[in-house]
């Protein structure tokens, strides 16, 4: 039989960690004989791996190329023991007390494909325990408890109304007068709180001779994934139920329009790591009918507790 061992934490409400808590708990383990240990060391361990892989160009030989960058966010450790110990057989508690710095990304894991690449990413932090044993050939033991972390958001974006707009030229037959769609787009705040609501009004002025067939729009999730030694990677998915459509407007309109659109939970900006990053736009498309190109005008948001202001009830990711 060898070292059993229970990783017992103080956990905060929902059991959701923020930048700047304390990690606190009891570590149990059993000895069910007398050993030897060189050391024992409890952690606080916060690491990010990122890892690329590109489909085979020749697909007779299956070859990928495999491309990593890893990442320390955070690594305390706590000498328990040092020195060789002999440690009876019997049950053993150990406290552990570390404090989340205050600058730390978001726990996190995608698994995706992206065009050519295989995207395996991820963000963890954990508690963990190691028994190190003399001799060349006994090998540490080690045991963890992985914890979650939620972090806030540094915003770069503004807090008061921005106004973006879009403008495409289209031909006009028999005539001289330019034609125009416009569209102007005003968002009364970018930073958007956890589960928050994004209000934009619209200006749509189609001093064209072709209709609009619709408007639509969509909150966007792009990922950013940066690997050393290699370009970045971008993935963008749609926002499940975060979708309106408005329907034609017809030459020589000026169209006011207003969306207010509710953003998921379980959705949240992520920052302060060199490897992902995740950010948020709403979409709006302007579709046009063939053989004339969409209008396409995307307004970044920040979505996400403001650090230092963090609420306590921040549903898990």
């Amino acid at each position: 039989m060898g070292i059993s061992c229970q990783i017992n934490l103080f956990k905060p409400p929902n059991s959701v960690y923020q930048p700047g808590d304390v990690v606190s708990g009891i570590i149990k383990y059993v000895l069910p004989e007398q050993m030897e240990f060189d050391k024992i060391v409890t952690s606080l361990k916060g690491t990010g791996l990122l890892e690329v892989r590109v489909s085979a160009q020749n697909i007779h030989t299956g070859d990928e190329n495999v491309q990593s960058s890893n990442e320390t966010y955070v690594d305390i450790d706590h000498v328990v023991t040092n020195g060789k110990t002999k440690v009876p057989a019997g049950s053993y508690d150990v406290n552990f007390n570390f404090t989340l710095p205050q600058i730390l990304p978001s726990s996190f894991l995608y698994q995706n494909s992206v065009k050519q690449y295989r995207i395996y990413c991820r963000v963890k932090y954990y508690v963990r325990i190691k028994f190190e044993r003399p001799g060349w050939f006994t090998f540490s033991k080690h045991f963890r408890k992985e914890i979650y972390v939620v972090s806030g958001i540094t915003p770069k974006l503004l807090m008061h109304p921005i106004i973006y707009g879009k403008s495409k030229k289209l031909l006009r037959f028999f005539s001289r007068k330019n034609a125009f769609i416009n569209m102007k787009a005003t968002i009364q705040n970018s930073i958007i709180p956890i589960g928050g609501q994004v209000h934009i009004d619209y200006e749509i002025k189609n001093d064209s001779n072709v209709p609009i067939s619709c408007i639509e729009t969509k909150l966007v999730e792009i990922y950013t994934f940066k690997v050393q030694g290699h370009s970045k990677v971008k993935a963008c998915e749609d926002v499940p139920n975060t979708g309106a459509k408005i329907g034609r407007i017809d030459c020589g309109i000026l169209k006011p329009l207003a969306i207010d659109m509710n953003v998921p939970i379980d959705r949240a900006t992520l920052q302060n790591s060199k490897v992902i990053k995740r950010d948020y736009v709403v979409r709006t498309k302007v579709t046009l009918p063939m053989p004339h190109r969409n209008i396409v005008l995307d307004i970044p948001v920040e979505i996400g507790p403001i650090n230092n202001f963090m609420p306590r009830n921040i549903p898990n990711r």
